[in-house]
């Protein structure tokens, strides 16, 4: 996802009006828009609060900015992202790449696993979260085409494409990658891959899955309970993601299926604990239960219980 970001940056920088901050990382893999625009550019060092504080003051004189950091390091400047940025609801474009346990073996001060619930606590913030290459550049375009701040939520490199070259992403909305009557799974990012395979793996045990791929978490589609209430054969929901279960995903398809009883839900995600382990994603993934063989488990068990 990353080289697609660096990719649809380098075309969005032939507007003038563009510049990129980096917090000291990605100097050398952002050459290209380095050496086509120079000086727009600036890398201000490890000092997050100065570089949202510098977008800020740029973007109040009509600059469209993007800032690019660690995802987990955009919340050392919590404080000038909401005041600074999201209060006068500047044009302020946050990319967070390596979210959720992207960077694995680097422990939890590069683990991204609470920068959902963060974003979506504050007004006028958009949050996209493209789970592939394809998705992830168009998203970088509209990210930039929307007013206002937004957050961009990345992976790093490596990811497959889920989706064919002439997909059409589309802000605002939500993505069915794959239909299904039994049981409805939802999820977003990198993690979307993941719940693919293990609907892969129910269909041989004849439980048909249907998957969403919730791109934009905020503003979260009010279609998205209405294509389920539409689909009268499913009657239960699990959520699944790469991020803590308080104030995540799960939480914003609560608050949307509040009142709608005919759903049986389950939020399955990282059971609010910080992850000790070191090491790849698959292994991560095995050690929080989330793999698709866990996801398989959760489903029957919500199977069992209707």
């Amino acid at each position: 996802m990353r080289n697609a970001f660096i990719k649809a940056i380098t075309e969005i920088g032939k507007n003038e009006n563009v510049v990129l901050l980096i917090n000291d990382t990605g100097q050398y893999i952002l050459k290209e828009f380095d050496s086509k625009y120079p000086g727009r550019l600036i890398n201000v060092g490890i000092s997050e609060q100065n570089m949202v504080g510098l977008a800020a003051g740029l973007a109040a004189s009509g600059k469209t900015v993007f800032v690019y950091s660690i995802a987990s390091f955009l919340a050392r400047a919590y404080e000038q992202i909401k005041v600074d940025v999201c209060y006068p609801a500047l044009n302020v474009k946050f990319i967070g790449v390596g979210a959720g346990l992207a960077y694995g073996a680097m422990g939890i001060t590069h683990h991204a696993t609470e920068d959902i619930a963060i974003f979506r606590a504050l007004p006028n913030m958009t949050i996209i979260s493209p789970c592939d290459p394809i998705e992830a550049e168009q998203a970088t375009v509209a990210a930039y085409n929307r007013p206002g701040p937004v957050y961009l939520r990345l992976g790093l490199t490596g990811e497959p494409n889920l989706h064919s070259p002439d997909y059409k992403f589309e802000l605002g909305n939500f993505d069915v990658l794959r239909e299904g009557w039994d049981i409805a799974l939802i999820s977003t990012g990198r993690m979307v891959n993941t719940v693919l395979s293990a609907a892969r793996m129910l269909k041989e045990k004849d439980i048909f899955a249907m998957v969403i791929n919730v791109h934009t978490i905020k503003p979260l589609s009010d279609q998205l309970i209405t294509y389920l209430d539409r689909s009268a054969m499913i009657s239960a929901v699990l959520t699944v993601e790469e991020h803590n279960v308080i104030g995540g995903l799960g939480s914003a398809i609560a608050e949307k299926i509040n009142g709608h009883d005919v759903f049986l839900f389950k939020a399955m995600g990282i059971d609010d604990k910080f992850c000790t382990k070191h090491g790849s994603w698959p292994y991560l993934q095995e050690k929080l239960g989330l793999s698709a063989q866990h996801i398989v488990e959760h489903v029957r068990q919500a199977r069992a219980t209707q």
